[in-house]
C-alpha cells in the first residue's frame, strides 16, 4: 500500500494541474491580465477561462451597459409582442374558417351587424331635423320679441336647450356612422383574409 499511495498522489496532482483554470481579460488600457483565480479588474469586462494547455473552456461576455440592457429589453418586448400578435392571428384565422363557409356568409353577417345601426341612423336623422326646426322656430321667436319682452329670457334658455339637443343628436349620428364604417371595414378585411386562407388551403 505504501507504494500505491504516492503513485495515486502523483496522478491526482497531475490531473489537478491539467484541470487548473487560467482567467484572462483585457483591462481598460488594452493590457491582457491573467490569473489562476477570478480577476477583480475583470469584473466588468469579457473573460476567457482556459486550462493549462491553452484550451478555452468558456468565454464570459462583459456585463451589459445600461444602454445595451435597455436595448435588449426593448428587443425582447418587441419579440414577445410579435409572438403574441402571431398567436392572435392564428386564432382569428381558425375562427374565420370555422365560422364562415363562403364570402356570402361574411357579407350577410356584416349586414346583420349594421342593420340596427342603420335604423338608429334613420331615427337620429329625423330627431336631428326636428331639433333643428325647433331651434329655428325659437330663433325666429327671439327675433320677433322686443328687448323688453319678458319672454326673451325664457326664449334664450329654450334656444340653449335646443342647441344642446341638436349637438347631442349630431354626435350620436356621427357615432353610429363611424361604427357602421368600422363594421364594413372589418367585413372587407375578413373577406380578404378568407380568400388568402382558402388560397393557401388550395395550394397545399
Amino acid at each position: 500500500m505504501a507504494k500505491v499511495i504516492p503513485g495515486l498522489l502523483i496522478l491526482w496532482c497531475m490531473l489537478a494541474h491539467a484541470q487548473a483554470t487560467i482567467y484572462l481579460c483585457k483591462d481598460a488600457a488594452g493590457h491582457t491580465l491573467s490569473s489562476d483565480r477570478p480577476i477583480s479588474e475583470c469584473s466588468n469586462r469579457a473573460i476567457r477561462e482556459m486550462d493549462r494547455n491553452g484550451i478555452i473552456r468558456r468565454e464570459i461576455a462583459a456585463p451589459l451597459t445600461p444602454v445595451e440592457k435597455q436595448k435588449k429589453d426593448q428587443e425582447a418586448a418587441a419579440q414577445r409582442a410579435a409572438e403574441m400578435a402571431a398567436a392572435e392571428q392564428r386564432n382569428n384565422d381558425r375562427a374565420i374558417l370555422s365560422r364562415f363557409r363562403s364570402e356570402d356568409e361574411i357579407i350577410a353577417s356584416g349586414r346583420r351587424n349594421t342593420a340596427v345601426l342603420e335604423e338608429n341612423v334613420r331615427r337620429e336623422t329625423q330627431a336631428l331635423a326636428a331639433a333643428e326646426r325647433w331651434r329655428q322656430a325659437l330663433e325666429t321667436g327671439q327675433e320677433l320679441s322686443s328687448k323688453h319682452d319678458e319672454r326673451v329670457q325664457e326664449l334664450r334658455q329654450r334656444l340653449e336647450d335646443a342647441d344642446h339637443a341638436v349637438n347631442d343628436s349630431r354626435r350620436r349620428l356621427s357615432d353610429y356612422q363611424s361604427e357602421i364604417l368600422q363594421i364594413n371595414n372589418r367585413t372587407n378585411a375578413t373577406i380578404k383574409r378568407f380568400r388568402e386562407l382558402r388560397g393557401a388551403q388550395a395550394a397545399r
